[in-house]
């Protein structure tokens, strides 16, 4: 029989609730990459277009592909942070490693394999020039740096949670 308020139990539940947590903010942080991704694919095409000449038509076709780039980062962060980005944090928050470099790791390993795949030559994919490029890793960045200073909050939470645990207790009758 389980006694109420098991230690097991509670630290299951609060571990669950930290992971949730943090893919709540590891799709935040996917969503800010994909904004930027977007953009960045958007003023590059349109630098280019100002010089070859101007038309809606020009327009509408890059205001559609940098939508196109949001979405297709959008959707790859949101499947890294599935597969990659949950475990990884708890594997992290085990061993109580807090900071920006493991999942700036992650992510650069992400935007290499999608480089590569790029590279090699994904159907339908064109060649990989400088905006192709910044669509790939400059996203990345962005989500790992906003992950990690959207953690720092819940990160100092943690720390100070876990040495007020080990604190001893001290009684004092005045």
């Amino acid at each position: 029989m389980r006694r109420i308020g098991d230690q097991s139990d509670e630290q299951a539940t609060i571990d669950q609730i930290r992971i949730n947590v943090a893919f709540e903010e590891m799709v935040v942080s996917v969503l800010a990459g994909a904004g930027v991704g977007g953009a960045l694919t958007f003023v590059l095409s349109l630098a280019r277009t100002l010089m070859g000449g101007f038309s809606f038509l020009n327009l509408t076709t890059l205001f559609l592909e940098s939508l196109l780039v949001s979405i297709l980062i959008f959707l790859i962060g949101f499947g890294a942070s599935v597969i990659f980005g949950a475990s990884l944090f708890a594997a992290l928050e085990k061993r109580k490693r807090r900071n920006v470099w493991p999942y700036l790791g992650a992510a650069t390993g992400v935007a290499i394999a999608v480089f590569v795949l790029l590279a090699i030559g994904v159907p339908g994919a064109g060649t990989i020039d400088l905006k192709a490029f910044t669509a790939i890793f400059t996203p990345a960045l962005v989500v790992a740096f906003v992950f990690a200073r959207r953690m720092q909050p819940h990160w100092r939470a943690a720390e100070k949670a876990e040495a007020e645990a080990l604190a001893p207790i001290v009684f004092r009758i005045h």
